[in-house]
């Protein structure tokens, strides 16, 4: 077993504002180590843009909702480590999770994955 390895999380969200934090929250609350969370905003007229703002995250933000895709690409411009862990807004990372992913990234044979 190694030590947890960061990671960029990236999390699209679309007036969401409950779930999104139940979701940081739980990163945080959960994570063997700090890890870089990017947001992009669709739209945020629920107060998610103001929130995203407040907590300092990098994060991306369109007026209206474009999709899960084109969020991704904009939210992958702000990576600053060398894995990227996409979640939606509504999930719960328990402890542990990212100890038991780093172990798993490294028994592979190569990064190219």
């Amino acid at each position: 077993m190694q030590s947890s390895i960061p990671f960029s999380i990236i999390i699209p969200t679309w007036n969401n504002l409950p779930f999104l934090k139940l979701c940081i929250e739980s990163i945080r609350k959960n994570s063997a180590v700090e890890h870089q969370i990017i947001i992009h905003v669709n739209d945020g007229s629920d107060g998610t843009l103001e929130w995203v703002r407040e907590q300092g995250f990098d994060y991306t933000y369109t007026e209206q909702y474009v999709g899960v895709c084109l969020a991704c690409n904009l939210m992958r411009t702000k990576v600053s480590t060398d894995y990227i862990l996409y979640l939606n807004d509504d999930m719960y990372m328990l402890p542990g999770w990212d100890t038991a992913l780093s172990d798993e990234v490294a028994t592979l044979p190569d990064h190219r994955f």
